[in-house]
């Protein structure tokens, strides 16, 4: 391009055809030149010409190194003015130029390849980049920053409706999967409501899994909630699983209360499996918490569990003592199945010693308030020990009576520890009345499902139990056999009957001796 003329200045005349210069006069100071391979030039007045926007002695100096750079990267005359410019209003020293235009071409050829590489889905923003690009190329710096700025506001509304638009998915897909938990929840209390333990356990895992990411309440509701129906159909090792998950959950998020309900849980499964030790300790974890936020409910029931666990160790003064100050927390808050469980464990202590009505009498209000509550695992225990009563009163009638009703409500809420008891307990009554075919059956039915769930202390009894049987039908050896098995068990439970047990196995094993 050739150089540039003030046409607002004096007289100019600019001849035809071979475009020879004619006169001029410039009243508005030095001619600008934007090409880079001409001699200095002199105007009217002396001025010397202006080069790429800076005098041409100073662009002499890197004459070279811009014509490398033009051919390297393909500059345009025009970026060179921007070049020159950014040099001179930072200051750079004329010594520095030829270091750092080689740093601001590079730059430039690097924006506007990076330009050529990104597209946009939006027409517009495609459009406004391609602009952007032809300002850089010609180093139009400004109006590139400001076709820039175009592009940040449309990307900025567009992130702002995908914000918006996010927010309420979001929020509609977190709607949908409490909705969706909810109603997995309903499913199994539905099935709890019928007694289908194993199918409700399943539906409130699944609500579990359901439920949103910071649901960790919700989540370790329904993780207790599945533990306990696991627990009542004797999956130890599940429940416990589940136990310890929302535990874990409670105790993440601070809630106390809860915490304190699943040590109490935990300890229950260690009971079932006869591990007192771990039991115990379980116990004593939950009942300073309940006592520090002021649960009355969850105390009474970690007294009520202590006392059991004394009850199991033959400590009877000390498990009524805790019993005592459970049945007095359940009667304050009038806490009604908390009430009936106690009365009912009260009830076996008096029978413990001896003292048949005192027994009957307790377990009869239990009775009572398990039907009044509807409370079907509570009627069954109490129906089972009132059929215990009338046994050790030689009332087998009555006896059978009451444990063939528990029987059948135990069978029918899938409770099977409970259903080995009812089924050991009926079996005596059998026994006592002479028909050993009958007791047999019985023992061995409850045996079977002690081994099925895992129930080392049943598991212990009920051999035991078959062992003084056949002791009574003169079959030593087959005694001999249950009552080995009743001791090892024992041993690993540290059972309050373990020497009484011992010493019946010695003394099977000397009339087996002498029989040889």
């Amino acid at each position: 391009m050739g150089d540039n003329f003030d046409s607002n200045g004096g007289e100019q005349n600019i001849a035809q055809g071979d475009h020879s210069i004619g006169k001029q006069v410039n009243n508005h100071g030095p001619v600008i030149s934007t090409t880079g391979n001409q001699a200095p030039a002199v105007n009217a007045q002396g001025n010397v010409a202006i080069t790429y926007g800076v005098p041409f002695e100073k662009y002499e100096q890197v004459r070279d190194e811009c014509e490398r750079l033009k051919v390297e990267y393909g500059i345009k005359d025009a970026a060179f003015v921007s070049f020159f410019k950014i040099l001179e209003q930072e200051s750079i020293p004329c010594a520095e130029w030829g270091a750092k235009l080689p740093e601001i071409a590079f730059r430039h050829k690097e924006l506007l390849l990076r330009f050529e590489s990104v597209t946009s889905d939006d027409p517009q923003v495609q459009a406004l980049k391609e602009q952007a690009g032809q300002a850089i190329d010609n180093g139009d710096y400004d109006r590139a920053d400001a076709l820039l700025d175009q592009i940040d506001e449309r990307h900025n509304n567009a992130i702002h409706q995908l914000h918006k638009l996010q927010a309420e998915t979001t929020a509609r897909l977190e709607k949908e999967q409490l909705g969706k938990a909810e109603n997995l929840a309903s499913r199994a209390r539905l099935q709890r409501l019928q007694y289908r333990y194993e199918k409700s356990a399943q539906y409130y895992q699944e609500a579990a899994a359901a439920l949103p990411e910071g649901r960790k309440t919700e989540r370790a509701n329904c993780l207790g909630a599945a533990g306990e129906d696991i627990w009542r159909i004797a999956r130890y090792a599940e429940a416990l699983s589940l136990f310890e998950q929302s535990l874990s959950l409670f105790r993440e998020i601070g809630e106390r209360k809860q915490e304190a309900t699943l040590l109490n849980n935990i300890s229950q499964i260690y009971d079932a499996q006869g591990d007192y030790g771990k039991a115990l300790d379980y116990l004593e974890q939950s009942l300073p918490i309940c006592r520090e936020v002021g649960d009355k409910e969850g105390e009474g029931r970690a007294l009520n569990n202590i006392a059991t666990l004394a009850y199991a160790k033959g400590d009877y003064p000390k498990a009524l003592k805790y019993l005592e100050q459970s049945l007095l927390l359940c009667r304050a808050m009038r806490y009604k199945e908390g009430e009936g469980g106690i009365l009912s464990n009260i009830g076996m202590i008096h029978k413990q010693q001896g003292d048949a009505p005192a027994a009957l009498d307790c377990y009869k209000q239990a009775l009572t308030i398990a039907r009044e509550i509807k409370d079907k695992d509570g009627e069954s225990t109490y129906l089972n020990n009132i059929g215990q009563v009338y046994m050790a009163q030689k009332n087998y009638d009555a006896a059978l009576e009451y444990s063939e009703q528990s029987l059948a409500i135990r069978q029918q809420i899938g409770d099977r520890r409970g259903e080995g008891t009812t089924l050991n307990n009926i079996a005596a009554i059998y026994k006592a009345k002479g028909d050993y075919a009958a007791a047999l059956k019985q023992y061995e039915q409850a045996l079977a499902i002690a081994k099925e769930i895992g129930e080392k202390e049943g598991e212990a009894t009920y051999s035991g139990n078959i062992g003084l049987l056949y002791i009574k039908q003169g079959k030593l050896a087959k005694a001999e056999q249950y009552f080995s098995r009743a001791v090892e068990l024992m041993e690993q439970l540290e059972h309050p009957k373990l020497k009484e047990c011992r010493k019946v196995l010695a003394a099977v094993r000397a009339m087996m001796r002498g029989q040889r």
